[in-house]
């Protein structure tokens, strides 16, 4: 008899997962923008971008030892009160300075906050059921990065004005996702390892992963700047549909994973994933767009979890936090540097030059990793 996936905790852990990851959903697609009206320079925009993926990155790597001294359960509230503060500090910020201190502090506690929270939430997974559990709590990051430009559109309007309120909103949300936190169940501390010598399979999976990350940031960072542009209107649909496919998807990921085999679905979805990119440097209106969103949504929503499967893989039960934070590294170095590279990009180039180099980037880690896969 197959184990039960759907319990009550590990349903209300993935709403944790979802309220955390709101506080970057809510910013980051704005970020080119906002740095433009405190400094009129879009690549301001990038390091307010870079900053605060690097800031995570840098306390990622000290979870494991974190993880030894206080459960995921302290760690999550430590790093909930910390974009508490950043928020707060949001809406007092009138200078660029300023403004990138509150971000560095929003970095580490949205760092530590969604680096544990995924690692709760894999915790209530049953073990035959990993694969899976996987990637439903990879869903809920990203129905929170699909509704959270749709709103962060809605609220800042037609000319990207009312950014008090979305501070505001950022602050709301963090405070009731704190106060949930102390309803979760939670002991687990990392032990030692006896496949920690065999880490480095998980970090040189993350290393491939990287370029996914990378080339995705074109899109999760410059896709708002980019359609503002083109003279386009509110293009939060198009995360709403990435979102709504990813999700769909993940129902269907245990046969489709099946019958092609991890390997292969692999490489199929990496040059889904380059096309639609491709595609992206050749639209002309909103409708083009918006059916680009569906092999995009496939394609991430399928292969991320791979990966985040993969490098779990790579350990045992205590030391999830350990391994989240290792796939997390991946999405902090790939989305914190694209931010500033693709900025530089578009500052010489234009837009379109980036999607069009993303896609190449995205055919080379196709090759990578069918030779990383055939190694590990």
């Amino acid at each position: 008899m197959e184990e039960r996936l759907w319990t009550k905790k590990y349903l209300f852990s993935l709403l944790l997962v979802f309220g955390v990851n709101m506080g970057y959903a809510l910013l980051n697609s704005v970020m080119a923008i906002y740095g433009s009206v405190l400094t009129s320079s879009s690549v301001v925009g990038g390091y307010m971008i870079t900053v605060f993926t690097l800031s995570a990155l840098f306390i990622r790597l000290f979870i494991k030892k974190l993880n030894e001294k206080i459960n995921n359960k302290n760690l999550l509230i430590i790093g909930l009160l910390l974009t508490i503060i950043a928020a707060i500090g949001y809406c007092f910020s009138k200078n660029v300075y300023l403004f990138l201190l509150f971000r560095i502090i929003h970095g580490l506690g949205f760092g530590i906050s969604l680096t544990c929270a995924t690692a709760i939430s894999n915790e209530y997974v049953p073990a035959s059921r990993l694969s899976e559990g996987v990637g439903f709590t990879s869903s809920a990051n990203t129905i929170a990065n699909a509704i959270g430009p749709t709103i962060v559109l809605a609220i800042l309007g037609k000319k990207y004005t009312n950014f008090i309120s979305l501070f505001l909103l950022l602050l709301v949300i963090s405070l009731i996702t704190f106060c949930f936190s102390f309803f979760i169940k939670s002991s687990t501390k990392s032990n030692v390892d006896k496949k920690e010598k065999q880490s480095y399979k998980g970090i040189i999976i993350c290393m491939v992963f990287f370029l996914a990350t990378f080339s995705q940031g074109a899109v999760n960072n410059y896709l708002t700047s980019y359609t503002k542009d083109l003279g386009l209107g509110n293009i939060g649909l198009f995360f709403t549909i990435t979102a709504v496919v990813t999700f769909i998807s993940r129902f269907f990921s245990k046969r489709i994973q099946d019958f092609f085999g991890m390997r292969k679905l692999s490489f199929i979805l990496t040059l889904i994933m380059a096309a639609s990119v491709f595609m992206i440097s050749l639209i002309k209106n909103e409708t083009q767009l918006f059916l680009l969103a569906i092999p995009c949504g496939l394609a991430t929503g399928l292969l991320f979890p791979i990966f985040n499967y993969r490098i779990i893989q790579t350990v045992n039960a205590s030391q999830f936090a350990f391994a989240t934070s290792i796939y997390y590294c991946g999405l902090d170095i790939g989305y914190g540097l694209s931010a500033i590279a693709w900025g530089y990009v578009v500052q010489y180039f234009g837009y379109h030059v980036i999607y069009f180099l993303a896609a190449l980037l995205l055919i080379v880690m196709a090759m990578i990793d069918q030779i990383v896969y055939k190694k590990i």
